[in-house]
């Protein structure tokens, strides 16, 4: 069962992610070791930014708020500073030194002097907080976006890489769940549930590739458990923007009908879904796309990243034994 110390409940019985394998609200500090981390990924989207620029190849990283970062206020008694959240720090870095007692740390010349960093970012926290009372952006039983949350975010994407946004999701087939629960309502026992509108927005994009570990695990109809490693690639001849678009994500870019991928397959003429908070240039190289995207949870910028990544090795290292030996003639028990 879910304590107060893993999940908080808020007003209105709103859910927020306290710990976890991340250990979310432990981020909200000021210290040495933010700022660490802080300035090492402004290193890793310069470097990539460049290296991708070398390639010819526009780069844009997304940072997908903390359901804290943005509904700070429904918190009730736990006493949070929204301003110091990893998301904002790594955006606004002018703001962030205003708020920071320490002495800054001896920040890298081609940062100091390099801003490219900061275009290559795109900020969602802004426009959240602002529209953040009219509707809700996040599940209340979940830590993941929902359907207005997605919809805001996929618009704020379209709008920083010039792409005409599909204008008909919210016309597309949804069906009312009265009794759905989210990650963090799953933790109580009994479970918290909410009843929200899921949306199924695949209509023209047709999935021409998935990897074994994705097909592996859908016969076994447990999708649910895929996480990183999972490769799909969508083509969309009906679509209107004709890039190849390549976007290295995490679950809040999951590849389900409902999900930010499908928003973007639906969008462009090809889309290559990994499930990674690193890139593989290897494969980058191989396909080059039109277009890199990046997606990453504000709570992992408290993780280093190196790029030098092998994803088909990686796969197969990590599922190598569950493919080898595993049934595909129903699912899990």
């Amino acid at each position: 069962m879910a304590t107060s110390d893993e999940v908080h409940i808020g007003k209105g019985d709103w859910l927020f992610l306290l710990q976890g394998t991340n250990n979310v609200s432990s981020q909200y500090v000021r210290s040495p070791a933010a700022q660490f981390f802080l300035i090492h990924w402004r290193l890793i989207i310069s470097a990539r930014e460049r290296r991708l620029r070398d390639l010819g190849i526009p780069y844009k990283h997304v940072l997908m708020p903390e359901k804290i970062t943005i509904y700070d206020h429904l918190l009730d008694g736990l006493a949070i500073d929204w301003r110091l959240s990893p998301a904002f720090r790594l955006i606004y870095e002018d703001e962030y030194y205003k708020l920071f007692p320490f002495r800054r740390l001896n920040i890298p010349k081609y940062i100091s002097r390099n801003r490219r960093w900061r275009s290559t970012l795109i900020d969602l926290i802004t426009p959240m907080r602002r529209q953040r009372d009219l509707q809700n952006l996040f599940y209340r039983t979940d830590s993941h976006l929902s359907f207005a949350g997605r919809m805001l975010a996929y618009r704020e994407i379209c709008r920083a890489v010039g792409a005409e946004p599909v204008r008909d999701f919210e016309e597309r087939p949804a069906l009312y769940h009265p009794g759905w629960a989210g990650d963090l309502g799953m933790g109580f026992v009994p479970p918290r549930y909410e009843g929200t509108m899921l949306h199924d927005l695949q209509r023209d994009a047709v999935r021409v590739y998935a990897n074994p570990i994705v097909a592996h695990r859908e016969r076994r109809a447990s999708e649910g458990t895929l996480h990183t490693g999972a490769h799909v690639i969508y083509r969309n001849e009906r679509a209107r923007d004709p890039r190849c678009v390549m976007l290295f994500g995490d679950s809040y870019a999951n590849f389900a009908p409902i999900g930010l991928t499908i928003m973007l397959a639906e969008t462009f003429r090809e889309l290559h879904f990994i499930w990674s908070t690193q890139l593989d240039f290897g494969y980058i190289e191989r396909i080059r796309p039109d277009l890199v995207l990046t997606e990453m949870s504000e709570r992992f910028v408290f993780r280093p990243s190196t790029d030098d990544w092998d994803f088909e090795g990686y796969v197969r290292q990590r599922y190598g034994a569950e493919l080898a030996a595993g049934s595909d003639d129903g699912p899990d028990p």
